[in-house]
């Protein structure tokens, strides 16, 4: 057998019980892939999105490792760039439409 199969390599302990929460959602049925409509109607959003966005000026912006692998993989997923989507983010942000937890 394959060793990454039997030991991927994880980012951290938060990764790997994230991913085997989602596989062990999938196994039992509690969490379904959504259907490739759904994912379309979802990137045509986010696309729709950056359009709305205003003239733009460069930042130099330092950021973790960590997040910005984990911010390509939902940028990936969403059919964007990453770059784009965090400026997508970061604008719904600054303008009240994403709230802090």
């Amino acid at each position: 057998m394959n060793n990454t199969t039997n030991n991927p390599t994880y980012i951290d302990d938060e990764e790997r019980d994230m991913i085997e929460s989602l596989n062990q959602a999938i196994d039992t049925g509690t969490f379904k892939i959504a259907p490739q409509q759904h994912k379309e109607e979802k990137q045509a959003f986010w696309q729709q999105v950056v359009k709305n966005t205003e003239k733009r000026k460069a930042i130099t912006l330092r950021l973790q490792n960590r997040d910005i692998t984990r911010l390509k993989v939902i940028a990936r997923r969403k059919g964007l760039p990453y770059q784009t989507f965090i400026a997508s983010a970061l604008h719904q942000l600054a303008n009240g439409d994403l709230i802090e937890r």
